[in-house]
């Protein structure tokens, strides 16, 4: 009996709270409802808002650059129903407003030797009203007032410098110079900017593994407010195999007395270098001048200091030995050298 009181208990227990949970969902409902409907309601009412608009400046005056920044973005006082500016925030990724800059009269600010104008936001109402919704009234702009400071556009022709970052397989050099094509490009801004600079560097190339020549289309750096004649250039990079190869050269004493005669151990200095391969038969004892000068106060040791002043300029990691000579000076008869 207990039993069968607790079972029908509990049974009236959950019938009583789904009565309680759909008497509060029906509450919901039209609340809801009534939100809808009120909602819509307002959206059928006029409002004014202020809205943000992005705008695009184009067609500035020939020869002529901007200095200074000009606003991104206007703000904007509208009256329009509220669907109208509902419909506005939903769809904010709209082109911006163009504003040709040539199509209006610019005015001279006064007493201003300089190139600085303003153009009232004003008179761009209606260009404005004719890309908004024809529903949109516009009631204030802001900034009222556009400010152009202008300078003459200069021009100037600037080398290209290549930025590399390169890695060479074993045995493999770079044979000669990087070079670009063009080799130069035509820089044009402001002269406060132009002026000041002495090469346009190219965007970093990198490469790793090389073992041949190659040529590479690499964009060069940006500056702002600088218009460059060319947008990317070609890079040229020379690479051969190259091999280790030696020569021995005579040292030659500069600086000597012609009341002396002097006599260098050894005679001749050990040159060692890498050449690339297509290059290995150019290489003469000719091209390369060790010297040793005899007006140079000797070392602690008492040898003269060799120098190789002269070696072509296609070989690489050139290292010559010894470093420096002994010597023995002898006196001519009479004062008169003898050779």
């Amino acid at each position: 009996m207990v039993k069968a009181e607790k079972i029908f208990g509990n049974a009236f227990g959950r019938l009583a709270r789904l009565t309680t949970d759909r008497r509060a969902l029906v509450f919901l409902f039209f609340v809801v409802i009534s939100a809808i409907f009120w909602f819509l309601g307002a959206l059928g009412r006029e409002y004014t808002a202020t809205v943000r608009y992005p705008v695009r400046y184009t067609n500035f005056p020939e020869n002529m650059v901007m200095v200074g920044e000009l606003p991104s973005n206007l703000e904007l006082t509208v009256n329009a129903y509220g669907y109208t500016i509902l419909r506005y925030y939903v769809s904010r990724r709209l082109l911006p407003i163009v504003f040709d800059v040539n199509s209006y009269s610019l005015n001279r600010l006064p007493d201003n030797e300089t190139r600085n104008f303003y153009i009232r936001s004003s008179v761009a109402a209606n260009r404005i009203a004719g890309q908004l919704s024809a529903d949109i009234e516009i009631l204030d702009i802001r900034p009222d007032t556009l400010f152009f400071s202008f300078t003459d556009k200069v021009s100037r022709k600037l080398p290209v410098a290549p930025v590399t970052e390169l890695e060479f397989r074993p045995q493999f050099m770079l044979k000669g110079n990087i070079r670009t094509d063009p080799d130069s490009v035509i820089a044009a801004g402001p002269a406060t900017l132009v002026d000041t600079m002495q090469k346009v560097p190219t965007l970093a190339l990198s490469v790793r593994g090389i073992d041949e020549s190659m040529r590479k289309r690499v964009g060069l750096k940006s500056f702002d407010r600088i218009e460059l004649s060319e947008s990317y250039v070609w890079v040229d990079i020379p690479v051969d195999q190259f091999t280790e190869a030696g020569i021995r050269v005579p040292v030659e004493v500069t600086n000597l007395p012609d009341t002396l005669l002097i006599k260098t151990f050894p005679s001749e200095v050990s040159v060692s270098y890498l050449v690339a391969l297509t290059d290995y038969e150019k290489v003469s004892r000719q091209q390369f001048r060790a010297e040793a000068d005899y007006s140079v106060p000797v070392t602690m040791t008492g040898r003269l200091p060799v120098r190789l002043v002269r070696q072509p300029d296609f070989i690489r990691a050139v290292r010559y030995y010894p470093r420096s000579v002994d010597f023995i000076v002898e006196t001519t008869q009479s004062g008169i050298r003898t050779d």
